[in-house]
């Protein structure tokens, strides 16, 4: 249960809004804080702070963090574009996960909020006397984070949507899930076996077309145990589902096992990089195959992807094999197929680039070393493919 909900957490916690709302709500807690806070200073002192020292700053931080926010917000536009049209349509994904981006923004917003509302409320003379140093010395605090996430941006547009930075990130995200699933290959469930699925088990058919995005493996080993029932997921994280075909196949009380799959195996349009390496090894070798389509000739960017993807499948040792006990001992889901995985990633790249000579050797020299792999999937596609490249 806890696993799921901390992962449901961290994707809502990735996305735009969340922040900016959050953040704005941080600004408006901040003059409730600086209100309250005006009670603790001394009247001596206030003499000290006049009111147009806060007003200018007050209204230097709305002008122009209106301003600072549109043109981010066109920058990140033309960056998420550029990813789009130059390397591959998938990797725009990844940039919407760049909580840099994010909370920079939120950042600006959330300021442009603050000032915006100080100043109403210092015409409405909320804040007078005491509150005028509490309220100085917010908004001083609050023109730190304005400068600090200022230098943050700059320093984040020097690679935000360049071809390194977005390669870089999709093959950390990608080993990341890889690693993931080489400890767990079946996500913590028995190995399916399509033959050992009882006659009589129920069927829940996809209500609609999409892939499997996100398999929420606790949560349905939690529902199994409470109707004492077992679930056959059909369908591995990556798969196209057309709807009312066969999802899972389950024992046990019937509308709340259906219940159950339904909510904890999520279907999308889209595929992601959570718990589907093959995903992030798919947008690797696209950007690889348009390197070297005749428009773009590239063969250097084609052997960077060659590289990456090779040190994302070597980065794992051993067989990706789901150990005796299952940590969800009611669930059995499809294994990660790496032979399957490995060949989709590689051939289209040797399918473009076997006969060009800068790449011919890389190649060979990439799928040795993949044919040298604990994992007898991975070997066994990389042997096929030097096969394939000699005949």
């Amino acid at each position: 249960m806890l696993p799921s909900l901390l992962r449901k957490f961290h994707a809502f916690s990735r996305r735009l809004v969340v922040r900016v709302v959050l953040i704005a709500l941080l600004a408006f807690l901040a003059l409730g804080l600086a209100k309250l806070g005006a009670r603790l200073i001394p009247r001596e002192i206030e003499p000290f702070i006049g009111g147009d020292a806060v007003d200018n700053i007050l209204s230097v931080i709305a002008n122009s963090m209106l301003t600072v926010t549109t043109f981010s917000l066109t920058v990140m536009a033309a960056a998420h574009r550029m990813v789009s049209t130059s390397w591959t349509p998938r990797a725009h994904q990844m940039l919407l996960q760049d909580t840099t981006t994010h909370t920079v923004l939120a950042t600006f917003v959330g300021a442009y909020l603050y000032a915006l509302s100080a100043i109403i409320l210092r015409d409405l003379e909320i804040f007078a006397g005491p509150g005028l140093i509490v309220l100085f010395g917010m908004t001083l605090l609050v023109v730190l984070l304005i400068v600090v996430a200022i230098i943050r941006w700059i320093s984040h547009l020097e690679m935000l949507g360049s071809l390194i930075n977005t390669a870089q990130r999709i093959q950390d995200s990608t080993r990341a899930a890889l690693a993931l699933r080489a400890d767990a290959p079946c996500l913590g469930a028995h190995p399916l076996d399509p033959e050992a699925v009882p006659e009589g088990a129920g069927v829940l058919r996809a209500a609609d077309s999409g892939y499997v995005q996100t398999i929420y493996q606790d949560r349905l080993q939690q529902a199994a145990e409470g109707c004492d029932g077992r679930i056959w997921l059909l369908h591995p994280v990556g798969a196209h589902v057309h709807r009312g075909d066969a999802l899972a196949r389950y024992e046990g009380e019937e509308k709340a096992m259906e219940e159950a799959i339904a909510a904890n195996v999520v279907l999308g349009s889209l595929r992601n990089f959570d718990q589907d390496p093959g995903f992030g090894l798919t947008c690797l070798s696209e950007i690889a195959v348009r390197a070297l389509s005749p428009g773009v000739n590239d063969p250097g960017t084609a052997l960077d992807m060659l590289h990456r993807i090779a040190r994302v499948l070597m980065a794992v040792e051993g067989p990706f094999t789901a150990p005796q006990e299952a940590q969800h001992d009611r669930l059995w889901l499809p294994a990660l197929a790496t032979e399957a995985m490995t060949h989709e990633t590689l051939a289209p790249i040797l399918s473009d680039g076997a006969d060009r000579q800068e790449l011919a050797r890389p190649i060979d020299q990439t799928l040795r070393a993949l044919a040298r792999h604990e994992d007898p999937g991975i070997a066994q596609a990389a042997r096929a493919l030097q096969s394939a490249c000699k005949s």
